[in-house]
């Protein structure tokens, strides 16, 4: 019984050092930029040992998991219900989810650029692009449906809109692009996915 009552205690007090740890990091990457930030700083801001950090991720891990709850902070709303007959403009939607994201990549070009190669290195844990794939392909899918398109094409859409969107990260991982060009990119492909809603299966 009593090891009952200490479980909970214990993964509370381990989620409560991760969210410190990962704060931690958050502000010495803004602070010191992701190259100049070492695990030895995170623990010390975070009040913990250089093991205990560990446990929590290495600092490639860190800074993914950082911009995975930023990210999930700014995950729009879904689309909102057709009213009288009208529904919201499907491209406009499109156009406009990834905004957030792309506003926040743009606020420290450094630390989104070293988030991208963490990306295109696949971490195994990256459970959160995941779960933004799965949220935002059901917005953008209901968004195409409230304007009338068949669900079966609307969900092939919103997986083309997502495909879309991370392509556009890889070419500005690789300064290939800036963000403005991937934002009118992304409204291009928004539009093409929306004028199918008339076409022939």
């Amino acid at each position: 019984m009593f090891s009952e009552q200490v479980q909970p205690t214990r993964a509370a007090q381990k989620r409560r050092t991760a969210a410190r740890v990962v704060e931690a990091a958050a502000q010495l990457f803004t602070e010191h930029g992701f190259q100049d930030t070492t695990v030895r700083r995170i623990a010390a801001r975070a009040g913990v040992s250089v093991g205990a950090v560990m446990a929590v991720g290495d600092k490639e891990s860190l800074l993914g998991l950082v911009y995975d709850q930023a990210i999930a902070d700014r995950i729009p709303a879904p689309p909102a219900p057709v009213e009288g007959g009208r529904a919201p403009d499907a491209a406009e939607y499109l156009a406009h989810y990834f905004d957030p994201f792309l506003a926040l990549f743009a606020e420290n070009d450094e630390l989104a650029r070293a988030y991208f190669r963490t990306l295109a290195r696949g971490r195994p844990e990256n459970a959160a692009l995941g779960t933004l794939r799965t949220l935002t392909e059901d917005n953008l899918k209901a968004a195409l449906v409230n304007a009338g398109m068949p669900e079966a094409r609307a969900r092939l859409g919103a997986q083309v809109m997502f495909a879309g969107y991370l392509g556009e990260l890889m070419l500005l991982a690789t300064r290939t692009t800036d963000p403005e060009q991937t934002a009118a990119r992304l409204a291009s492909t928004a539009r093409f996915i929306a004028a199918q809603e008339g076409r022939d299966r």
